[in-house]
């Protein structure tokens, strides 16, 4: 919501429908009981809509900076497949914060056994190195546009850059011949036990969740009623600044709940050993207690 709000009035209208976010659910319900109604939303929105005029759903696999790095429940988009499928609507998924490793597998969508029609990627695929994205499209997809036309009317003026492309590789190999995918999963379990336990007492953090080397920690007022702190407070902001003067790097993330709503993304680099672990998790454990209380 923060994100769009600026530009709302420039961009298209699209269908938008409630995200698989447990913490602050949009109906109010419970997983499982709920029998994941976020999911089924999309078939009653379809429906609502016309089917006719939709041709596809775009969605995170695991939010970056909407959600905090918010895993949906396991089941969420096997459901969104089939609907997908039942509709013709092509599955589109956005894995530019959460692919190439950073989950503790390739893409993200591997925790959930699905496969997108199409499939964005980019940050960790040149590891910063170099400005680089790539589109991933299923084969079905892409002879279809070799029966017809034969052209994709895409380009760039810098798209297809031989040195981004190299730099791409290059990284690719890095990954596999260090395990550093495989790296990303050992490493993130030990991280995610560690948060737990550091922050969980904490009276302004309301959740930690996460998966691989993504983590988010959820930042509230009132722990009980899982109320957020006010916008204008600017809590993760005072909470960033004092993390970054320690020498840690976050990714603060606000609109979690309305306009309202903070929280904080670690996704440290693959190579992270023990005792920064350690360093990095003490050190926003006591940035919280001294910054919020």
């Amino acid at each position: 919501t923060s994100f769009r709000t600026p530009f709302a009035p420039l961009l298209s209208e699209v269908v938008h429908i409630p995200p698989p976010y447990c913490l602050r659910c949009s109906y109010g319900l419970t997983y499982p009981e709920c029998g994941i109604r976020c999911a089924t939303a999309l078939d009653e929105t379809i429906q609502n809509v016309g089917a006719e005029t939709v041709s596809a759903f775009l969605a995170e696999t695991v939010s970056g900076g909407t959600l905090a790095a918010y895993p949906p429940p396991g089941e969420y988009f096997s459901i969104i497949r089939k609907i997908c499928d039942q509709y013709n609507v092509l599955l589109i998924l956005d894995e530019v914060m959460c692919g190439m490793g950073r989950t503790g597998r390739w893409f993200a969508c591997q925790h959930y056994d699905v496969i997108p029609d199409i499939i964005t990627l980019g940050k960790g695929l040149s590891g910063g190195t170099l400005a680089l994205s790539a589109v991933g499209v299923r084969s079905i997809h892409f002879e279809t546009i070799c029966d017809g036309s034969g052209i994709f009317v895409h380009g760039g003026t810098f798209s297809h850059h031989p040195v981004a492309a190299a730099a791409g590789l290059a990284v690719i190999n890095i990954l596999e011949r260090e395990g550093l995918v495989e790296r990303a999963s050992q490493y993130g379990e030990l991280l995610g036990n560690k948060l737990k336990e550091r922050l969980e007492g904490l009276s302004c953090v309301s959740d930690i969740r996460g998966i691989g080397l993504m983590w988010g920690v959820e930042l509230v007022e009132n722990k009980d009623t899982n109320t957020p702190f006010p916008r204008h407070e600017k809590v993760i902001e005072r909470v960033w600044d004092t993390l970054f003067e320690k020498g840690i790097i976050t990714y603060k993330s606000t609109g979690l709940a309305g306009t309202d709503g903070d929280a904080l993304i670690i996704a440290p680099p693959f190579i992270i050993k023990k005792d920064e672990i350690d360093f990095l998790v003490d050190t926003v454990g006591s940035t919280l207690e001294e910054t919020i209380g």
